[in-house]
């Protein structure tokens, strides 16, 4: 990016604050040299998700309610990265405790800035090679888990039941790299 590309932020004002995000306002000015108003979502802590994939090469993934979209959905185990835990780490407690399953082996798969035009926050994406169950799953969110081929992981993305963002990308990532 050449230097002078770069929108200034003239000013910044806190809009909402809740304990999961904020909103903010900047005031900009475009390299142009107009001003202009700018609405970011900051989120209080970045995400994690992992591909858990058993010995067999099939993928676990955990079918939840998700109340915004009032849908029963399946998706990869994930969640918020705590203060002071590594990415590596929350990928292997959400496995733990959404899936009732512990890694061998945890790689990073990718990361991305998941909405990147309006908010902060970045997901990290792990696989998670030879997972065993480990005989409990504490977590009260999970409604099923469930060991997919990768066929049967071909024909959820095929008939759309793969709705949710960060497990669409992990699966396809997966597909493509796995």
């Amino acid at each position: 990016m050449t230097p002078d590309y770069i929108w200034r932020k003239l000013s910044t004002q806190t809009v909402l604050r809740t304990p999961y995000y904020g909103v903010r306002l900047d005031r900009l000015r475009h390299p142009q040299g107009h001003e202009l108003d700018y609405y970011v979502i900051e989120f209080a802590r970045q995400a994690v998700g992992v591909v858990p994939v058993d010995e067999d090469g099939q993928v676990l993934l955990v079918q939840q309610w998700r109340h915004p979209v009032e849908k029963l959905t399946w998706s990869i185990p994930a969640g918020a990265i705590e203060q002071g835990e590594s990415p590596a780490d929350a990928a292997a407690r959400e496995l733990r405790e959404e899936a009732g399953h512990s890694p061998q082996k945890l790689e990073p798969l990718y990361h991305y800035h998941p909405t990147i035009g309006v908010a902060d926050q970045t997901f990290h994406i792990f696989l998670a090679r030879g997972v065993t169950d480990l005989g409990a799953r504490p977590d009260n969110e999970i409604h099923a888990v469930r060991f997919f081929t990768r066929t049967g992981i071909n024909d959820l993305l095929d008939r759309n039941e793969i709705v949710d963002g960060m497990s669409l990308t992990a699966l396809l990532m997966w597909l493509r790299k796995g």
